[in-house]
């Protein structure tokens, strides 16, 4: 996080799932970020949560709500997704009990962006459209993307990524590197 700061990176997203470890490693990260005068925040992955348990993301939102290390939005706990078109803004903001600014990473076409404060688009790749490498015909650019969102978000903030330590895998998930 020292070397991050330097680099002018003022915080990181923690992509997390259901496992039985995630608070402990949660508690690790906003402790490191609070350290290294960094900010942190959840990104909840909808590979592992069901858009069923907006009540349980709002609960694990106001766990880490008031941390010192937790990024705000316009005095709202910012909080994001990777996925998870169809879970309910609303709900997970009533269980949070906080404000909470609200970037998931719904699809244009897909989520409902009428109740969120803004998107994340994880796309850094060019695909065919289904997360997956392009092919004849079926190539979406990542200005494509961009623009997708941009048009579905009408104005609500864009949030782009930015993946210098990150390898895609396709389908099989992602895998975060060390480049020391």
């Amino acid at each position: 996080m020292k070397r991050a700061k330097e680099y002018g990176i003022d915080a990181f997203a923690l992509n997390i799932g259901t496992d039985s470890y995630t608070d402990t490693q949660l508690g690790f990260a906003y402790e490191s970020a609070a350290n290294n005068d960094m900010k942190v925040f959840i990104s909840f992955d909808f590979n592992w949560w069901h858009f069923s348990q907006a009540r349980e993301v709002g609960v694990k939102v106001r766990q880490f709500a008031d941390h010192p290390a937790q990024l705000n939005v316009d005095g709202k706990v910012f909080v994001s997704s990777f996925c998870g078109d169809g879970v309910d803004p609303s709900a997970i903001q009533n269980a949070a009990g906080c404000e909470i600014f609200f970037a998931p990473n719904f699809h244009p076409g897909h989520g409902d962006f009428n109740h969120v404060q803004g998107a994340l688009n994880w796309m850094a790749w060019d695909s065919n459209g289904c997360n997956k490498a392009p092919s004849a015909g079926q190539k979406v650019a990542v200005a494509d993307g961009d623009e997708a969102y941009r048009q579905a978000l009408d104005g609500k903030a864009y949030i782009a990524r930015q993946y210098s330590l990150f390898f895609h895998l396709g389908c099989y998930g992602s895998i975060w590197t060390d480049l020391e």
